[in-house]
């Protein structure tokens, strides 16, 4: 009995074990997790910054010309000069540089020439800076011819020749020889600004007498300061109106508005050095002084480095729109201008 129940116990152990086995065998397979590679560390090096070596701008270094202009100078001719630089720098492979003002600094390795318009430019100093430099001056009555200085014209001649071409002028247009001018009374020189322009009259018309009343003597001409007020100018032209005059030369500061308005409702035509401020029918021209043939004839010798000279502006007339200067008449007046300048004709009053 007892080892019945010893075989028993056996059996139901085997039978415990087979079950435990199959129970095993029926489970899910289960994955095998890897273990992570783990890549060796590398160190990383930040490489130092290196040294930008900055590399100067290159300069330009042609040949240049400036152009720089002070105080007031026609535009009409001021824009005549600048195309005519422009033309000949470019033949002579150079470059123009228009500037407002001018200062030593400016005056690089590359500038050949400076040219300065009007006064007050200073521009002999700069000269004696700048001897490799070639300067010119144009409308400067304090400038002076140097080694390296060329002047252009001269304000205080010119001021007297224009007034003598007015007279001319006047004389060339009119009708009846009836030519006057009114000169400004602060001018030091009204007293040869008039006879300049009496001797400018006669040159055409001779003893000018009118062949129609009224009959008075011509040419006239007549002080008057540009301090009398509004309508403070209307006695001395009507003077003038009342002796018939038909052509009346205005002089310098005297050209405002007002007496422009009042001379062209009288009917009055006017020639003047002085532009008008807006268009006037009655505006027959402008005498107006031009470098440009003066700086086209020195340019060679100028970018040469050849010693200074000065050379006289040309007279010639703008503001002609209106037609009341015919081209024969002109033609004249050129042919006149270039015999003043030339120096074969004299502007002083002969007794």
């Amino acid at each position: 009995m007892i080892k019945t129940k010893h075989f028993f116990s056996i059996i139901c152990l085997v039978i415990g074990l087979v079950f435990i086995l199959g129970m095993t065998a029926c489970a899910p397979d289960v994955p095998e997790v890897e273990a992570p590679i783990t890549e060796p560390e590398i160190e990383t090096v930040v490489p130092e910054p290196t040294a930008i070596q900055e590399t100067p701008p290159v300069q330009d270094m042609t040949p240049s010309v400036l152009l720089v202009s002070e105080g007031e100078f026609s535009s009409f001719v001021y824009t005549q000069l600048q195309t005519s630089l422009e033309s000949l720098t470019a033949d002579s492979g150079m470059r123009l540089i228009v500037l407002e003002a001018i200062n030593s600094e400016m005056i690089t390795p590359d500038v050949r020439v400076v040219i300065g318009v009007g006064a007050n430019l200073n521009l002999n100093e700069l000269a004696l800076k700048s001897p490799r430099v070639s300067f010119i001056v144009i409308g400067d009555p304090n400038a002076t011819v140097t080694n390296n200085v060329s002047v252009i014209g001269d304000p205080g001649t010119e001021i007297r020749q224009k007034a003598f071409m007015a007279g001319y002028l006047s004389a060339l247009i009119s009708s009846d020889n009836k030519i006057a001018a009114l000169i400004h009374a602060d001018n030091p020189e009204q007293d040869l600004l008039g006879e300049s322009f009496v001797v400018g009259g006669r040159f055409y018309c001779g003893i000018c007498q009118p062949l129609y009343p009224p009959y008075n003597a011509f040419p006239q001409w007549e002080a008057m300061t540009s301090q009398i007020g509004e309508g403070g100018f209307r006695p001395g032209v009507d003077s003038l109106d009342n002796k018939g005059v038909e052509i009346v030369y205005v002089h310098g500061e005297l050209v405002t508005p007002d007496l422009l308005t009042y001379l062209e409702e009288l009917g009055m035509k006017v020639v003047s050095d002085q532009p008008p401020d807006i268009v006037r029918s009655n505006w027959a021209a402008t005498l107006t002084m031009d470098p440009v043939p003066a700086l086209e004839n020195l340019w060679s010798d100028l970018i040469a480095g050849q010693p200074g000279v000065s050379i006289p502006a040309v007279i010639i007339l703008t503001d002609a729109e209106m037609g009341l200067v015919s081209e024969g008449r002109y033609r004249l007046f050129e042919e006149m201008a270039a015999d003043l300048q030339a120096g074969l004709i004299s502007i002083e009053l002969v007794p």
